[in-house]
């Protein structure tokens, strides 16, 4: 079980620029989900470990070294039991609520009772033992 969640930029311009997902906003949405219980998390397909790195890169935001656009959809596998609401309530979970009211940011969240997310391809053993 877990959420499946949809952000994006605005519809409307605006003339301060605040009307687009930044990779800070997505760094802040990935963290609260972890501090909530979020047990994996993708976004777009590129699932987030401890080396994962959001960033930009222009106009685009990458991760895992890929550059990804607009909406971003976040796969998130946690807690069957409040894990929707424990991260709405979160710091994280209402600056996005605050986003999405004020600025117009799409921010969809939806439980689901069965989300999967991809196993991160990259990861490399660099220790190994035969243990008998």
């Amino acid at each position: 079980p877990g959420l499946v969640i949809v952000v994006d930029d605005a519809t409307a311009e605006r003339a301060d620029g605040l009307n687009r997902v930044l990779d800070s906003d997505l760094q802040l949405l990935v963290n609260g989900l972890w501090r909530s219980g979020a047990e994996a998390v993708a976004i777009n397909g590129q699932r987030i470990t401890t080396k994962t790195a959001i960033r930009s890169a222009g106009e685009a935001i990458t991760v895992n070294y890929r550059s990804l656009s607009g909406p971003y959809t976040l796969m998130v596998i946690g807690p069957d039991e409040g894990f929707d609401a424990g991260f709405l309530g979160s710091p994280e979970g209402r600056l996005w609520t605050d986003l999405h009211e004020h600025y117009g940011l799409r921010f969809d969240v939806q439980r689901n009772r069965r989300v999967q997310v991809p196993a991160e391809s990259s990861l490399v053993v660099r220790h190994a033992r035969r243990v008998s």
